[in-house]
C-alpha cells in the first residue's frame, strides 16, 4: 500500500507533541527542532489513513492560524513497510476491522490533484484542438485508430472530475474553474469540428459517423461506467491518463461528429449527435458525484458540509432529471421506429 510523509510545524509553545497523532495510525515519526527554534513533526503514514490524521489535526489547530501541514507522497521506503490486517474490538469483545482506513487518497491530497488538471491554460486549449483536429480526421476517414489516438491526448477528464467534485464538496471556486474549463474546451472543440465540417467533405454514411448520430440505453450505461471509472482513477490515486481515454470514448467522438455534421448543413443528425454528447455529458457527472459521495468523501467544516449537501442534492436532482428526460427522448425514438 502506498505510503504519505506528513510535515507538521505545530503553533509555537505546543507541548506533548507526541499526543498530536495516534501511535495505531502511523508507520514511524520523528520530531525535530529548526533554526528558528520551532519544533516540526514528520510522519509516515498509510495513504488510507492520512485523511483521519490531517482531520484530527486540523481540529486540535483550529484555533490557531500559526501552523502548517504539508503532505507528500513517498515513493519507497527502507525498510519495506509490511501491510498488518489491523483488527479492534467492539463492545461484545468481537473483532471488527479497522473502519479508519477510507480506501482511497485523501481529501485534501484528492483537491489538490483535480486542482491542477482545471485550469485553462495554452497546453489544454492546444491539446483540445488537436484532438478535435485528429477526431475529425478519423471520423471523415472513417479511421478508428485516428479516433483512439485523438482520445489519448484529450485532456477531457480533469473538468468533468473537477466539476463532480466541486459539487460535492459544495466548492464555489472549483465549480466556476471547472465550468469555465469545459465551457472553453467544448466551445473550442466545436468550432473547430464545424469549420472543418464546412471545409471538408463528409459522408454522413461511413461508420465512424454514423455511429454517433443514434442515442440508446447501452450509450447511458456506458456513459455512467465513464464517469465512475474517471473518478475512481483519482480517488485510487491511479494514473488518470488511461482512465481518462475512457471518458474520451464518450464525449469527443459525438462532440466533433455534431461539430462536422452542423458544419455539413446535416441537421437532423447534427441533432442525434449532440443529444448523444449530452447524454455523456449528464452520465459522467451524475456518475462522478454519486461516486464520491459513496466514497464518503464530504466537506470537513460543518458550514461547509451544509453547503456540500445542498450542492449534491441539486446537482444529483438536476442530473437525474435531465437523464429521465433524455430516456424519454430515447424510448420515443424507438418508439417512431
Amino acid at each position: 500500500m502506498a505510503l504519505r510523509l506528513i510535515k507538521i510545524l505545530p503553533p509555537k509553545n505546543t507541548e506533548d507533541l507526541e499526543q498530536l497523532f495516534d501511535d495505531d495510525n502511523v508507520v514511524d515519526y520523528w520530531i525535530e527542532q529548526t533554526d528558528s527554534g520551532q519544533k516540526s513533526i514528520t510522519l509516515l503514514a498509510d495513504v488510507e489513513l492520512t485523511e483521519k490524521i490531517l482531520n484530527d489535526l486540523d481540529s486540535k489547530f483550529s484555533e490557531s492560524d500559526d501552523f502548517r501541514i504539508v503532505l507528500l507522497p513517498v515513493a519507497a521506503t527502507i525498510p519495506k513497510h509490511e501491510v498488518e490486517d489491523v483488527e479492534k474490538e467492539d463492545e461484545g469483545g468481537e473483532a471488527k476491522k479497522d473502519d479508519d482506513r477510507v480506501k482511497r487518497i485523501s481529501r485534501e491530497e484528492l483537491y489538490e490533484d483535480i486542482k491542477e488538471v482545471v485550469d485553462i491554460s495554452w497546453v489544454y486549449l492546444v491539446l483540445i484542438a488537436l484532438s478535435c483536429i485528429v477526431a475529425a480526421n478519423g471520423l471523415i476517414r472513417n479511421s478508428p485508430a485516428m479516433v483512439i489516438g485523438a482520445m489519448v491526448i484529450a485532456p477531457i477528464l480533469g473538468p468533468n472530475v473537477g466539476l463532480a467534485l466541486a459539487t460535492t464538496l459544495g466548492d464555489k471556486a472549483l465549480l466556476k474553474r471547472s465550468l469555465k474549463s469545459i465551457a472553453y474546451g467544448f466551445s473550442l472543440g466545436m468550432v473547430l469540428s464545424i469549420a472543418m465540417g464546412f471545409l471538408f467533405a463528409l459522408d454522413p454514411e461511413v461508420y465512424e459517423i454514423e455511429s454517433r448520430t443514434v442515442v440508446s440505453f447501452a450509450d447511458i450505461a456506458l456513459g455512467l461506467a465513464a464517469g465512475v471509472a474517471g473518478c475512481l482513477s483519482f480517488t485510487r490515486g491511479i494514473s488518470a491518463a488511461v482512465i481518462g481515454v475512457m471518458v474520451a470514448v464518450a464525449l469527443l467522438p459525438p462532440m466533433v461528429a455534431t461539430g462536422l455534421l452542423l458544419g455539413s448543413g446535416m441537421y437532423e443528425l447534427a441533432f442525434g449527435a449532440g443529444l448523444l454528447t449530452l447524454t455523456y455529458i449528464i452520465c459522467v457527472n451524475l456518475a462522478g458525484v454519486l461516486t464520491f459521495l459513496v466514497q464518503g468523501i464530504r466537506p470537513n467544516d460543518f458550514s461547509e458540509q451544509k453547503d456540500g449537501e445542498e450542492f449534491s442534492r441539486y446537482a444529483i436532482i438536476i442530473w437525474v432529471s435531465l437523464l429521465v428526460m433524455l430516456a424519454g427522448i430515447i424510448y420515443w425514438q424507438f418508439v417512431l421506429e
